[in-house]
């Protein structure tokens, strides 16, 4: 047998396993620094007790499955829905005018209902002609919508409440443990750099994806966040039994 070797690189995609059973569109999920697979069964054994010496007379085996870990650095709306059983929403860019502040005091932060804010104004609530105020001096804010009361004008001090006017782009969320679990369909398509290049195919039919496990937010040190997330294999029962493609998955070398 020809000696080989293995060192891995490659891209691992997903497709959701739709009611029907037909397959959604093949997604990269990003670079994935490990992918491994953990291959399971439970053994079932007897014993005779003729002997004397209790000898293993038979072995067979059930609960065959296969589990599966990767890490993930692609931390997307996308990518969190998968592994945070997630809801995913969009939000359209567009204006708000007279917002309604609570009453506020030196030193109070807001938070207004849009995020991705940019050009707001605030005025308090006098009639017939609100008073501006002036944003470095008396207030600021951020993206985020967080408004930050620096110093309310003192002489005349403003009718309260104050009132914002802003706009607010588009943006896209995940809402946490919100949505349906999914099955997806799992490939990875590699690249052996021990062999040339030589390329290997994983395809696993259903799977079934885990919670992510840690979800780093803040990171120190010379290393990117990574986010491990497991999946385990389901069978495949729309695979013929004794078909040459099983029914959990198959490996391929091409060329």
């Amino acid at each position: 047998m020809e000696e080989s070797y293995y060192y891995g690189q490659g891209k691992v995609e997903l497709a959701e396993i739709n009611p029907d059973g037909s397959l959604g569109p093949w997604v990269w999920i990003g670079d994935v620094s490990e992918l491994s697979g953990s291959l399971a069964q439970t053994p079932i054994n007897h014993r005779e007790s003729y002997s004397g010496v209790k000898a293993k007379v038979r072995e067979f085996f059930t609960e065959l499955g296969i589990d599966w870990t990767a890490t993930l650095h692609q931390l997307d709306v996308d990518n969190v829905a998968k592994f945070t059983l997630g809801k995913v929403s969009s939000v359209t860019a567009g204006t708000v005018t007279g917002e309604e502040f609570p009453i506020v005091e030196d030193g109070d932060v807001v938070q207004l209902e849009q995020l991705n804010v940019s050009d707001l104004v605030v005025t308090d609530s006098a009639t017939p002609t609100p008073a501006t105020l002036d944003r470095g001096v008396h207030y600021e804010y951020d993206a985020y919508g967080d408004v930050e009361i620096l110093a309310l004008p003192t002489s005349p001090a403003p009718t309260q409440p104050l009132l914002g006017a802003y706009s607010y782009g588009a943006a896209k969320q995940a809402a946490f443990l919100a949505g349906d679990r999914k099955n997806y369909a799992m490939r990875y398509k590699g690249t052996n750099l021990a062999e040339n290049g030589k390329r290997c195919l994983v395809e696993v039919y259903k799977v079934s994806a885990g919670l992510i496990q840690t979800l780093s937010l803040i990171t120190s040190g010379n290393q990117l966040a990574g986010a491990p997330v497991t999946f385990s294999s389901l069978l495949d029962s729309s695979k013929p039994v004794n078909g040459s493609l099983g029914q959990y998955g198959r490996y391929v070398e091409l060329g």
